[in-house]
């Protein structure tokens, strides 16, 4: 929620401690202006200002449109399908007027002769670009199960949702249209852009909880909106899903970490990608968080007894899949594939579910029969340093701007809370941590190390390039850190100021009031003229990752 009003004055209340003024039958009702002052200077990171929680949901507060023509306000909706389209629209022009590259990678086969349907060709026009790369494998698993054993590498809750409502939808005449594959993938755009919707919301409300700035919550979801890995969260890909799952818990857990409800989003979090067993590392912090502030036998004893009994459910779920996987592999049966399903795996060599032999799959003999790590060095060459060749600089290069940015950002805030950062945040703050640390330093921590680890870890062991869309999907921190930058200096804020008040001259408006509920405004980032150099860079950094990597998707030729 967000409520901005201006007078004659020349005063503003821009700032996250804005007044909210109860509005009924179009009048306002106006009360005292609360000053602020931003923080000057290359210190972005001493911003007290402090959210005033009370001003979230006022029981008699009317949402009433933007003033005509004064600033360019958007809901968090609209913004997120807006960008949706874009990207749709961009693949679109980019597939039609640029030629595929020829990848060599695994193209999901089809039977040749199966009939075209009305509707096929339509949808292989407007949708075509996005079928690429991993997304062949979601739409293969949708259709025909994990019929390879290297499709194993790629979680199920994705394909199985897709799967679902396309053999629900198969009985009715829909699938007479359009064939399955084109309806899959028709769907799995159209889940996806539901799915990056609720992941905008929640990365709002979360910024919103953990930074306890307006401003800065809005231009972190704005960001999040046009990021670096965005065709990934538009494309038949879990990104979206996996961010809306993350996002909700990583807010359920500051709000109650022992909420039963939050096994939900928790277990399916770690059925869409092998990323979200670290999800469980913000319940196990906030646990522990939670006993050391109301510590007592009877609160121990509670809280540990739930928070047991929430992951026995959540490794059950995930024990579920992994016993399907071994039954798939691990024992010679007959399942009944199509021809061109089993014919693909003759001609490249792939094992086929249910033809187990001596000699494949040697991890169906492990204690702990496991497939994902064996899947992804037998195939993709996953492993401890071994993407560090020379021929590979190219892929490091595209994922340097992110590395960088959490890498420098997380030192920074170690540095300056080091001592904090030690005790874990799980103590007292001393009277010198409570000077200097704002609200969000003390919440930030556990999301700091998330970011930490999962780059550090992307570095090391996984396909350096991947960094990108895994902290894209997986991290509000690179958010965080870049909205940072956009709200941190006195002379954003002084710019802000100088122009809403002179387009509120312009408009005659002197004494108005323009509330805007869970929207966000364009202007912070539109305005390119009267950004610093850093500013720039990162919003080109972003819109031109968002362009050049849709481009360069749609066409098959290799981004992150």
């Amino acid at each position: 929620m967000r409520s901005e009003c201006y007078n004659g004055s020349g005063a503003s209340t821009s700032s996250p401690k804005r007044r909210v003024n109860v509005v009924g039958n179009g009048r306002s009702h106006h009360h005292h202006q609360r000053q602020h002052h931003a923080a000057g200077g290359a210190n972005t990171h001493r911003d007290t200002t402090t959210h005033d929680r009370g001003t979230d949901s006022p029981p008699t507060l009317t949402e009433l449109p933007p003033s005509s023509g004064s600033f360019l306000h958007i809901s968090i909706t609209k913004l997120a399908i807006g960008s949706r389209l874009f990207v749709i629209v961009l693949q679109l022009v980019a597939n039609l007027l640029l030629p595929d590259h020829e990848a060599g990678v695994f193209v999901a086969p089809s039977d040749k002769n199966a009939p075209e349907r009305p509707l096929d060709a339509l949808v292989r026009l407007a949708l075509g670009g996005l079928n690429r790369w991993d997304g062949q494998y979601f739409l293969h698993i949708a259709e025909h199960g994990y019929t390879y054993e290297n499709a194993l590498a790629f979680f199920p809750l994705f394909p199985f949702i897709l799967k679902i409502v396309c053999s629900s939808l198969s009985s009715y005449e829909v699938i007479t249209f359009v064939s399955y594959r084109e309806l899959s993938l028709l769907l799995a755009v159209l889940l996806n852009v539901v799915c990056f919707t609720g992941a905008a919301k929640a990365l709002y409300r979360l910024s919103k909880h953990v930074l306890g700035n307006q401003k800065k919550a809005e231009i972190a979801v704005l960001l999040f909106c046009f990021n670096p890995a965005s065709i990934f969260f538009t494309a038949p890909y879990t990104e979206s899903l996996y961010a809306w799952l993350s996002f909700v818990v990583m807010y359920q857990c500051i709000e109650d970490v022992t909420s039963i409800f939050l096994t939900i989003p928790l277990s399916l979090s770690i059925l869409c990608r092998s990323n979200g067993m670290f999800n469980i590392g913000f319940v196990l912090y906030f646990a522990v968080r939670r006993i050391v502030a109301q510590y007592n036998v009877h609160n121990v004893i509670c809280i540990c007894s739930r928070l047991f009994s929430m992951l026995i459910i959540v490794l059950f779920h995930y024990g579920i899949a992994q016993v399907y996987n071994y039954y798939l592999f691990c024992f010679v049966q007959k399942f009944n594939f199509p021809d061109h399903v089993r014919e693909y795996a003759a001609e490249h060599g792939l094992v086929l579910a249910g033809n187990k032999t001596d000699d494949s799959s040697p991890w169906c003999t492990n204690l702990v029969p496991l497939s994902y790590s064996y899947v992804q060095s037998h195939y993709w060459n996953v492993g401890f340093l071994r993407y560090y060749e020379l021929k590979q600089l190219p892929n490091f290069l595209l994922a340097l701007p992110v590395v960088y940015l959490v890498l420098s950002n997380s030192y920074q805030y170690l540095c300056e809370h080091w001592e904090y950062a030690l005790r874990l945040g799980l103590f007292r703050l001393t009277k010198k941590q409570h000077k200097v640390m704002r609200p969000y330093d003390r919440f930030a921590l556990v999301f700091v190390v998330h970011a930490l680890v999962l780059t550090l870890f992307s570095l090391v062991f996984v396909h350096v390039q991947v960094t990108t869309r895994l902290l894209c999907s997986a991290s509000p921190v690179l958010y965080w850190y870049t909205a940072e930058y956009f709200t941190g200096e006195r002379a954003f804020i002084k710019r802000q100021v100088i122009r809403k008040l002179s387009k509120q001259v312009k408009d005659g408006e002197e004494n108005s009031c323009t509330h805007v509920l869970n929207h966000i405004e364009l202007s912070d980032l539109l305005d390119f003229r009267w950004m610093n150099g850093r500013q720039q860079t990162i919003l080109v950094y972003f819109l031109g990752y968002t362009i050049v990597g849709t481009v360069l998707f749609s066409n098959f030729y290799p981004w992150t």
